[in-house]
């Protein structure tokens, strides 16, 4: 279940590892290789404190080296504090970017890469960390290291703080709390790197035997249990747009017909709760309860779950962003005032959902892929 949108310094010292192939090394400075783009403020799970940022790099393909690994450090202590090995690396943005038929994307001439580094709750939180790549050169088969990226945690700072967008219980909510898809997204048109997705999450809704989302033919929406839940304002604010009348997918058959950026929203809602803007997304046709202009209070019903835009299956996309516009804008993150964890997915072996022992989260985000309860 997602949504696809056809978008998507301070200057450090770094270090390079010369010398002969398996055999200790020193470091040379070198300047630039890598520097901060973005830097968020970090927010809570059940579970972690993340820090959210993202860096950019020299182009180090063009010099055959292959990123191996990326060791994030407290760059006061020198600790490490968490490692990405080759297969978990996040996605790297690098040019030349693939054109827009309706938007002109700028050419990029540095890679861009967006990190997540969960630090437990017990832990102590650095107040800056840095990086190590450690890369292989496919000519000379050494290794080379690269030091550098200095974020400056922004601990003293707290995230938007929300009610949520649906109430009962076996709601599923993923593509959160990850280095994968909605975080990764990028969009660089006209000098700006929009990030609108940047902490979005979907959502639907298990049965009680937790083993799907639907019941029967999965063509069909009435087949899926979050089909038509009641959607409700996740702050008090005001009304700023909605977007209704557009044709539904058929269950998870993804037949509805997308022409530009905007229709792959489908039927959306923007809620200006001051300070930042809420995006529903993919609601069903004909159930807004309010337009334009409306003043609503938190916890008021705005909407219905529905299938419209780009969607795989009937489920709500939701975003918070700095500015109204749900494109040309920066998600930010956000907590949930409360809600109960009572299940997760796992993906080992064996794959599947998983009931755990109610654990009732406040001021807190879910980790990706958590089936909560919502009072």
């Amino acid at each position: 279940m997602k949504t696809s949108i056809v978008f998507s310094t301070i200057v450090c010292v770094f270090f390079f590892l010369t010398g002969c192939k398996k055999c200790d090394t020193t470091y040379t400075p070198v300047a630039d290789k890598i520097t901060l783009s973005q830097n968020y403020v970090p927010y809570k799970t059940e579970k972690y404190l993340r820090i959210c940022y993202m860096l950019n790099t020299w182009e180090f393909e063009k010099e055959g080296l292959k990123l191996q690994q990326v060791v994030v450090f407290d760059n006061d202590t020198k600790a490490d504090l968490f490692t990405i090995e080759k297969a978990d690396l996040p996605f790297i943005w690098k040019g030349p970017l693939q054109q827009s038929p309706e938007f002109k994307i700028d050419q990029i001439y540095r890679y861009y890469i967006s990190f997540q580094i969960p630090i437990l709750l017990n832990q102590t939180v650095p107040d800056n960390i840095s990086h190590r790549f450690i890369l292989t050169d496919t000519i000379s088969n050494q290794r080379v290291t690269v030091e550098g990226g200095i974020v400056h945690v922004r601990k003293n700072e707290a995230p938007r703080l929300i009610a949520s967008p649906v109430k009962g219980n076996l709601y599923l909510f993923h593509n959160q709390s990850t280095m994968g898809y909605h975080y990764y997204l990028a969009f660089f048109i006209n000098g700006g790197i929009w990030t609108n997705e940047k902490f979005a999450f979907d959502l639907t809704q298990i049965n009680e035997d937790w083993q799907d989302t639907y019941s029967g033919d999965p063509k069909k929406n009435e087949s899926f249990f979050a089909y038509g839940d009641t959607l409700y304002a996740v702050g008090t604010g005001t009304v700023v747009k909605v977007v209704d009348g557009r044709a539904e997918n058929s269950g998870n058959a993804r037949d509805a017909v997308l022409t530009i950026n905007d229709t792959y929203y489908g039927n959306y809602l923007v809620l200006d709760i001051g300070g930042c803007w809420a995006v529903y997304m993919h609601c069903l046709p004909g159930s807004f309860r309010v337009k334009a202009g409306d003043h609503v209070e938190e916890g008021q019903p705005v909407a219905r779950l529905g299938n419209s835009g780009n969607s795989t299956e009937p489920h709500l996309h939701f975003q918070l962003n700095d500015v109204p516009d749900p494109a040309f804008s920066h998600g930010l993150p956000l907590m949930f005032k409360k809600y109960t964890k009572i299940g997760e997915i796992r993906f080992g072996t064996p794959p599947g959902p998983v009931q755990l022992p109610p654990v009732e989260a406040t001021n807190a985000n879910m980790e990706n892929w958590s089936i909560v309860r919502i009072e």
